[in-house]
């Protein structure tokens, strides 16, 4: 009888909105506790999953590297003052309570350099990012993605999230030309063209940051409301280890050591200070609850450097599909390029995120896995997925296991009312 209801949800669901006409529609649902398939419409076609990925990403991440990993950044002198990157994706994050905000991580190393009473600096500060690949964002990213903070792609030496705020005042008229008035942090040596224009009062965030990994020059395009004094949006930092590097040196200049950046004599290592993220359960979580694009990406990275002894994404790909064949997930139609779910070029099917669901509902990091999806009600704990044409969402609705997937999708907004009524027969 409740396959019987929900079929007839679902049949309402497809037919019953215009913009699913020339949309793909896959849905998969499992009741946990017998097995029985709910729901099962296009589940084995291979669609866009967006931030549904992410499930992927962090359930394999539990398994290959534990709960309780952490990330570890080196201060280390030598006659250069080198901050050595271990890929903490959290450094200097003003997200997590446990972490130093940027301004306080940047002291409390200035601080730990003080203690060894070094009032010159031979060399350099450097801001050491060698240990994973230098390419940062997957290749297939779209060019307007990279710029924008949720673009920002994963060094092993990561800042500040790799985000700043770039703040515009509005002209008094649409049509007007729209002036940078600073960015936060300062990003020395950042050069944007500015092309944003005013829109109208209540308009939002119109504008888009455009620009590569490593480059100084920007440009900025589109429209900030009119009717505020200012308005921020968020970029990405081209180069986060050269940007923490400056800092570092600059608070070091300002407290009177000086830094001759010459070639410095052979000296004995010192470790000056490290610094510990979070345990990777915490990371979860807020990978998971508010989507960060970043942190997958570290993810994906730390897990290619600990089962292939490369921290690049194609050896995380690998290490996830070869814990996704331990499992025994079939793999026929899957197709990861990202942990985040950015890239157009990921593939997966609703019964294989159903699958990875089920399997995680076995394992002993469920709990932590659960915790990480964001509630959308008493009932259901899912993940969401949502970019330009594309709408989908994976997770737990009371004792059901459950994934749907839109494609050119038109119209994302009755979309997402549409899968939560849906939802909200799953778990009555």
């Amino acid at each position: 009888m409740r396959y019987l209801m929900l079929a007839l949800v679902w049949v309402a669901f497809i037919y019953g909105e215009d913009s699913l006409q020339h949309a793909t529609v896959s849905a998969y649902a499992v009741d946990m506790e017998t097995g029985e398939v709910l729901v099962n419409e296009n589940s084995d076609k291979s669609l866009i999953p967006g931030s549904c990925i992410k499930v992927v990403t962090t359930a394999a991440a539990l398994h290959l590297l534990g709960s309780q990993a952490q990330f570890e950044t080196q201060l280390e002198y030598d006659g250069n003052l080198t901050i050595r990157g271990g890929g903490d994706p959290c450094l200097g994050s003003n997200r997590i309570s446990s972490v130093l905000p940027w301004k306080k991580q940047i002291e409390a190393w200035a601080n730990a350099f003080e203690k060894l009473g070094i009032r010159t600096i031979e060399g350099d500060v450097i801001g050491d990012a060698t240990l994973w690949e230098k390419a940062s964002a997957p290749p297939s990213w779209a060019f307007e993605d990279l710029g924008n903070y949720y673009g920002a792609g994963a060094s092993a030496l990561s800042f500040h999230e790799n985000l700043y705020a770039l703040f515009f005042k509005p002209g008094t008229k649409v049509g007007e030309s729209a002036a940078i008035l600073r960015t936060e942090p300062v990003i020395p040596a950042l050069v944007l063209q500015n092309e944003v224009k005013t829109g109208a009062v209540g308009s939002g965030d119109g504008a888009c940051i455009y620009g590569i990994e490593f480059s100084l020059q920007q440009t900025v395009r589109g429209t900030v409301p009119a009717g505020v004094q200012e308005f921020s949006i968020k970029g990405s930092i081209p180069d986060p280890a050269a940007f923490c590097a400056q800092l570092l040196s600059q608070e070091l200049q300002r407290r009177g050591i000086k830094i001759l950046k010459k070639p410095p004599n052979p000296a004995k290592k010192i470790i000056v200070h490290t610094t510990t993220s979070p345990p990777l359960s915490e990371i979860i979580y807020w990978t998971n609850q508010k989507s960060i694009n970043l942190y997958a990406e570290h993810l994906l990275k730390k897990m290619g450097e600990k089962a292939q002894q490369e921290g690049s994404t194609s050896a995380g790909i690998q290490a996830v599909r070869e814990f996704l064949k331990k499992e025994q997930v079939d793999l026929d139609g899957f197709n990861m390029v990202d942990g985040s779910g950015l890239s157009r070029k990921n593939l997966m099917t609703t019964k294989q995120l159903v699958a990875v669901l089920l399997k995680m509902k076995k394992s002993e990091h469920f709990p932590v896995f659960f915790e990480s999806l964001p509630s959308r009600d008493s009932k259901v704990r899912a993940k969401s997925g949502s970019m330009s044409l594309i709408r989908g969402c994976c997770g737990y609705a009371g004792n059901v296991a459950f994934a749907i997937l839109i494609n050119q999708c038109t119209d994302s907004q009755a979309m997402k009312a549409k899968i939560d009524s849906f939802l909200a027969q799953l778990s009555p």
